[in-house]
């Protein structure tokens, strides 16, 4: 499904309730999946941290745990 779609499905779905903070994430994880085609198909999980030592703390765990996961250096 491309971006145009999934977006036109959320947009689609959004109620009263949603706010703009549930938009600005959908916005943030479609845009990260946009990125590479290899993602289309993935399900996004953005992730913050407090430093950058934290990040690849994290990375490197996960790459340990799930060798073929794919990480995207989202810029500051």
């Amino acid at each position: 499904m491309t971006l145009r779609k999934r977006c036109q499905q959320f947009l689609a779905g959004m109620t009263y309730d949603r706010n703009a903070a549930d938009l600005e994430a959908f916005v943030i994880s479609e845009l990260g999946r946009a990125a590479d085609t290899k993602l289309e198909s993935t399900v996004p999980l953005c992730l913050y941290f407090g430093s950058e030592k934290d990040r690849e703390e994290f990375v490197a765990a996960v790459h340990e745990a799930k060798p073929g996961m794919i990480a995207k250096r989202w810029p500051r």
